[in-house]
């Protein structure tokens, strides 16, 4: 989850497959775009196993090498009453290590619905990260938010003439530390539906 907080953009390496396609995909103003890469390399966005308390101590573990996979759309629909709105689901699958050789499994998926009035985006975001080895957790939220905007924009990340990932801009988190309400979003908006664990110290994607 601190992925949103650190603003990030990865560059991913990749062995096999990169598919990315942009195209109206669907009657009247809708745009899709999709991406897949499968034995890539995608950096995990902060050392979990240094702030993750589901580790019994301090831990060196992060992705493996050209060993995730990810299938990421997004559908963006201006609709008659001049509101955006941009659905995206992102799935990645892979295998990590730890420094003492320790290995594991993990599944990360979000599915998030924006959708911007002309000056606020609303936000409803599902996330869920499930971690398996000889530390096994899952953790999630399901939440809602909304923060002032100018604009709401579909950013496709492309490297090397490919596109790697799809970006939604601006996307700002409801809260700095996993606690306190974000001083930049609209006060009083974010809604907690539910929490499973502590997924802004253990959710590195």
């Amino acid at each position: 989850m601190r992925k949103i907080r650190l603003f990030s953009v990865f560059v991913f390496v990749m062995l096999a497959t990169v598919v990315g396609v942009r195209g109206t995909a669907i009657a009247g103003n809708a745009t899709q775009y999709h991406v897949s890469v499968s034995d890539a390399t995608i950096p995990w966005g902060f050392p979990v196993g240094e702030f993750c308390q589901e580790f019994p101590q301090p831990l060196d573990i992060g992705p493996d090498d050209f060993a995730s996979d990810r299938v990421k759309h997004a559908t963006e629909v201006v609709k008659s009453n001049g509101t955006k709105q941009v659905v995206v689901t992102d799935l990645v699958k892979g295998t990590a290590s730890d420094e003492f050789g320790g290995t594991y499994t993990f599944v990360y998926q979000n599915d998030a619905t924006f959708v911007f009035d002309g000056s606020t985006i609303s936000v409803s975001m599902k996330d869920t990260f499930q971690l398996k080895g000889p530390t096994s957790y899952v953790v999630g939220f399901n939440w809602r938010w909304e923060f002032p905007a100018d604009s709401l924009e579909v950013v496709p990340i492309v490297e090397n003439g490919e596109t790697v990932d799809i970006q939604i801009t601006p996307n700002l988190p409801p809260t700095e530390d996993g606690i306190n309400e974000a001083p930049f979003i609209v006060p009083g908006s974010w809604q907690q539906l539910s929490t499973r664990g502590d997924p802004w110290n253990c959710d590195p994607l």
